[in-house]
């Protein structure tokens, strides 16, 4: 298959070691098993696995073999997939998806998700929040990490890091209507950040 065999020669340019893309296949194992997240704890294994290694892959390709930076590199990646977990949790759900520990799902008295229960969507929108906070200890981790790569791959770290933070705060802001609306960046915000995202290569 063309895309393994491109995968295979990435990773054995960057001397990536093999379990890193085995544990990307395992977080696609783990939505065709239809894997329940029971806490917190489970939700952040999906997104190292999901998201994570593939942070801790893409600093390898940029020539980091630090530990402390590919752990922050990990941590970009897990702050972003728990912001997109926050953003489409009604998305996932119409799909069928879970990606809420359902622990916290029933703390609010919810036996399920209905995505067209607008009822729902307040207590929903608090549940994304909580996500919300949980990413933000690994978003400023992978921030403090981005002095140890090259400039031009800090800052599209910098970069990432502010724009999905960007969408988080919108979310946070819209509140429960946050779900008639897929959030996204528009291409002139996109601009801003990348400029403010310089300054943050700069700082560190």
């Amino acid at each position: 298959d063309q895309v393994f065999e491109a995968l295979r020669l990435v990773v054995m340019r960057h001397r990536i070691p093999p379990r890193h893309p085995l544990e990307l296949i395992r977080g696609f194992e783990m939505d065709v098993d239809e894997r329940v997240y029971h806490t917190l704890a489970d939700t952040r294994d999906y997104c190292y696995h999901v998201a994570g290694v593939v942070g801790v892959m893409m600093a390898m390709i940029m020539g980091s073999r630090d530990e402390t930076v590919l752990d922050r590199a990990s941590d970009l990646g897990i702050a972003c997939q728990l912001t997109n977990i926050a953003r489409d949790i009604v998305d996932d759900a119409r799909a069928g998806r879970m990606y809420l520990p359902l622990q916290w799902v029933q703390e609010k008295g919810l036996e399920s998700l209905d995505p067209e229960d607008r009822g729902q969507w307040g207590k929903l929108h608090e549940l994304a929040v909580r996500l919300l906070d949980d990413a933000e200890p690994h978003y400023a981790s992978a921030q403090a990490g981005i002095a140890a790569l090259p400039r031009r791959s800090a800052w599209a770290i910098a970069a990432a890091n502010r724009v999905y933070r960007d969408i988080g705060s919108k979310l946070r802001n819209r509140g429960p209507a946050a779900w008639e609306k897929r959030i996204h960046t528009s291409n002139a915000r996109k601009c801003v950040l990348l400029a403010q995202s310089v300054g943050d290569v700069i700082i560190s």
